[in-house]
C-alpha cells in the first residue's frame, strides 16, 4: 500500500460532535436508570428484564455476526469487500458491552427471566441442561472463549495495518502499533488472521446455538427445534450485513470514502443480503413444514400461539414482510442494488424485521400479550444508543480501511474482479 494513501486512509477520521456524544449518553444513562429503578419494583421487573433479553438476542446476534463476516471476507479471499471489512468488524467494537451483558442476566436477571430456573421443567434432559450451574458454565465457557477469539482477531487485524505508524498515532492505536517488528511481522499477522478465522466462525456457530436454546427456545417447556441455533446465528449475520450496509452508507458520504467504497461493493454486499434473506425463509419454513406435518400438539402449540391468535398474529405477518417479502422483493432489481437510498430503506426494514422477530420468539412464551410502553422504549434506545457510541470511538480510533491487508486495492474500487 502507498504510504500516500495510507496517511490520507489514516486522516480520515470523522470529527464527532460533542453533542453527538452527549445525546446518545445521555440516552444510555437514562436507559440504565430506568432499568435499576424499574427493575427493582416487582410490578415492573418482569417488563424490564424481557425487553432486556429481547435487546440481549439482538445487539449480541449482530455484533458477533460483524467479526464472523469479516472472517468470511478473510477466508474467501474476497478483494470485493475489503473496503467494508473494518465497518464489519467496527460492529463487534460492543461486544465487550455484550460480554457484561451476559453477566448481568446469568448472574441477577436468570431468576426474572427464565421460567426453567424457578421451577424446573419435568424432564431428565432438560432437567441437566437448564441446571443454573451447566446454564451459567457454559455461556461463561463459550462465550468467553469467543469473545477472547474476537478480540484476539481484532487486535491483530488492527496491527496489520498499524504496524510502523507508531509515532503517528497516539491513545490505544498508538499502543495496538507499538513495537512493530517490519514487513515480516505483517506476513506473519496474515497467517494468524487466516487461522483465527475458521476458529471464530465454528466457535461461534456453537456458542450463537447455546444462546438460542436456552433463552429462546428453552423459555417454552415443551417446543424444540434442531433447526432453531442455525436459524438464530444466519439470521445474525443477516442482520450484520443490513448493518453494514447502513454504516458504509454513513460513512462513504460523512468520511468521503466514494473512491473506496463504490457502487460495485453495495451491488455485491447486496446480493449477499437476498441470497441471505432466502436462506433464513427457507430455515424458517423447514421447522414450520416439519410442525405442521406431524401435527405434535407440544409443538404446533408454539406455532399456534404466534400464528393464530393475537396479538402477535398480526405481529408475525409484520416479520415476515419486514425479513422476507419486501427484501426479497425490492432486492431483485439491479436498480435497487446500486441506489444508496433505496439499498438503506431495504436493510433498515430488514433490521427492524430482525428485531422484531426476536421479540416474537421470545414474549410470548413469558407473557400473555404485547406490553410496549416507555420501559421498553428507553430500554431498547439505551442498548441502541450503546451500540452507537461504541461504533463511533472505534471509527475515531482506528483507520476505516484495513490499509494493511494485502488484498485491500485502494482506490475506485480495484478490488472488485478478484471474488
Amino acid at each position: 500500500m502507498d504510504d500516500s494513501i495510507r496517511d490520507e486512509i489514516i486522516s480520515k477520521r470523522p470529527n464527532i460532535s460533542p453533542i453527538l456524544w452527549l445525546a446518545f449518553g445521555t440516552v444510555l444513562v437514562i436507559a440504565i436508570f430506568v432499568f435499576i429503578v424499574y427493575g427493582s419494583k416487582q410490578q415492573y421487573s418482569h417488563h424490564v428484564w424481557q425487553i432486556f433479553l429481547v435487546n440481549f438476542v439482538f445487539w449480541t446476534g449482530l455484533s458477533q455476526a460483524g467479526i464472523v463476516f469479516s472472517c468470511i471476507l478473510r477466508l474467501t479471499q474476497a478483494r470485493w469487500g475489503r473496503p467494508m471489512l473494518r465497518i464489519s468488524e467496527s460492529i463487534g467494537a460492543f461486544l465487550p458491552i455484550c460480554f457484561i451483558l451476559l453477566l448481568v442476566l446469568l448472574f441477577i436477571g436468570k431468576g426474572e427471566i427464565l421460567p426453567y430456573i424457578q421451577n424446573p421443567y419435568p424432564y431428565a434432559a432438560k432437567d441437566i441442561w437448564l441446571s443454573p450451574g451447566f446454564l451459567i458454565g457454559r455461556h461463561l465457557l463459550g462465550f468467553g472463549l469467543l469473545f477472547l477469539l474476537s478480540m484476539y482477531y481484532l487486535y491483530y487485524s488492527l496491527r496489520q495495518d498499524l504496524g510502523g505508524m507508531g509515532e503517528k498515532l497516539t491513545g490505544f492505536a498508538g499502543w495496538i502499533a507499538q513495537g512493530w517488528k517490519g514487513e515480516e511481522e505483517r506476513s506473519e499477522i496474515w497467517n494468524i488472521l487466516t487461522k483465527l478465522a475458521p476458529a471464530i466462525a465454528i466457535v461461534y456457530a456453537i456458542v450463537l446455538s447455546f444462546i438460542a436454546w436456552d433463552f429462546m427456545m428453552s423459555l417454552d417447556p415443551h417446543w424444540f427445534s434442531t433447526l432453531f441455533g442455525p436459524y438464530y446465528f444466519m439470521a445474525s449475520i443477516l442482520a450484520a450485513v443490513g448493518m453494514i450496509i447502513i454504516l458504509s452508507s454513513y460513512l462513504r458520504k460523512h468520511l468521503s470514502l466514494g473512491d473506496y467504497i463504490t457502487d460495485y461493493q453495495f451491488f455485491d454486499i447486496s446480493k449477499i443480503m437476498l441470497g441471505l434473506t432466502m436462506f433464513w425463509v427457507y430455515l424458517a419454513f423447514s421447522q414450520f413444514l416439519v410442525i405442521w406435518y406431524a401435527n405434535m400438539p407440544e409443538e404446533t402449540g408454539f406455532v399456534i400461539v404466534r400464528m393464530q391468535i393475537e396479538p402477535f398474529k398480526t405481529l408475525s405477518w409484520v416479520v415476515l414482510s419486514c425479513c422476507f417479502f419486501f427484501p426479497f422483493v425490492s432486492l431483485i432489481p439491479r436498480t435497487t442494488k446500486v441506489v444508496n437510498q433505496l439499498t438503506i430503506f431495504i436493510a433498515v426494514v430488514s433490521l427492524s424485521g430482525l428485531w422484531l422477530e426476536k421479540y416474537v420468539l421470545i414474549v410470548p412464551s413469558i407473557s400473555d400479550g404485547i406490553h410496549f410502553g416507555f420501559i421498553e422504549v428507553l430500554i431498547t434506545a439505551g442498548f441502541a444508543s450503546g451500540f452507537v457510541l461504541t461504533f463511533l470511538y472505534f471509527i475515531k480510533s482506528f483507520p476505516i480501511m484495513p490499509v494493511g491487508d494485502p488484498l485491500f486495492g485502494g482506490k475506485s474500487g480495484d478490488g472488485h474482479g478478484g471474488h
